[in-house]
């Protein structure tokens, strides 16, 4: 009996090892259809394409992008009629449509940008060596900012539904956003809520850059203006009715000179909207499959010098600094908000 047991359990683990590698395999599947063009030329063809049709839209290899289609038909990516590949509406949404609560594109693009990072790792495991973001790889730091779009989403969402935010914007309010990367959640806010007025800070040269350039794009530079500054150094004091951090305090090289300054910016009765991962308070905790995903990004975390925390860190660092009706609402598995009013 305990043969057999023993050989069910190998089985078994044998059986988790595959689903994992099936999983990475379907990684790579999404960041060559999103990279390539295959699912958007998919997206246009509601009743399908066959493999070379496919091929020739895109101005591809026959073979490739066959071998592409099989691997995404198996994921489930896509669907069979006769031999045309077709893209189902709910994945189109998923991986297509950017300014979609659910957009995923971003992290499985995320996922593949950790390649060098993977591949350093297995020196830095012994050297402890660190490195910041300015040294990290662009095209995950890239990948990154495209990652934040659906947690903006849901935040423009959030700030809709609370009156205090909600009013403040609208009657010409400031918002502040430290890490503000890109700036493309930052000016999805300042073009939704046009009385409001916006401050962008950042400590990253060509992320600002970035950020200034989507504004002028936009021609809404003139209510917005962006300082150059570490999180923990920013210093202007009374300057915002809502202070956000969109998935970036846990990042911070020092947390409570971070909170300190965002709350010396807020005005009297003004808002902290801290926007991260509630990753698991315990290991038990991390075997599902939006923990799985918190605790791989772990990897480039710890290269950082820093982890993802528990949501109850965040509402215990509010309080510490004498924040006030402080609260978290989790949006999704993979998006909590903590708020707190400055007296």
């Amino acid at each position: 009996m305990s043969e057999v047991s023993n050989a069910e359990l190998i089985k078994a683990a044998a059986g988790k090892v595959a689903a994992h590698l099936g999983g990475y395999a379907a990684v790579w599947t999404i960041d060559l259809g999103l990279r390539s063009g295959l699912f958007q030329a998919l997206r246009d063809e509601s009743a399908g394409l066959t493999a070379r049709e496919l091929a020739s839209r895109i101005h591809g290899d026959d073979l490739y992008v066959d071998v592409w289609c099989r691997n995404a038909y198996a994921a489930e990516l896509l669907e069979l009629n006769d031999d045309r590949y077709v893209l189902p509406q709910a994945v189109a949404t998923v991986l297509l449509d950017r300014d979609h609560p659910a957009y995923a594109a971003g992290t499985t693009m995320v996922f593949t940008g950790l390649r060098d990072v993977f591949v350093d790792l297995r020196q830095r495991m012994k050297t402890g060596e660190r490195i910041w973001w300015d040294t990290a790889p662009r095209e995950f730091v890239d990948a990154g900012a495209e990652s934040s779009r659906p947690f903006y989403s849901r935040l423009m969402v959030f700030i809709e539904q609370r009156e205090e935010l909600r009013k403040a914007l609208e009657a010409g309010g400031t918002l502040l956003e430290v890490g503000v990367g890109y700036g493309s959640g930052l000016l999805r806010i300042a073009q939704k809520f046009r009385a409001a007025r916006v401050v962008g800070i950042d400590g990253d040269t060509h992320s600002l850059a970035q950020a200034q350039k989507a504004f002028a794009d936009a021609g809404i530079a003139d209510r917005a203006r962006f300082v150059r500054s570490a999180f923990e150094d920013y210093a202007e004091k009374a300057v915002a009715d809502i202070a956000l951090i969109n998935i970036s305090l846990h990042e911070a090289r020092d947390i409570k000179r971070t909170v300190a300054s965002l709350h010396g910016a807020l005005r009297p009765g003004g808002w902290m909207v801290v926007s991260e991962f509630p990753y698991p308070a315990a290991v038990a905790g991390l075997r599902t499959p939006p923990a799985r995903v918190m605790t791989a990004i772990q990897y480039f975390e710890a290269s950082i010098n820093d982890q993802l925390l528990p949501t109850a860190a965040f509402v215990a660092l509010l309080e510490q600094a004498g924040l006030k009706d402080v609260g978290a609402v989790e949006l999704t598995p993979v998006h909590v908000v903590i708020v707190g009013r400055q007296p």
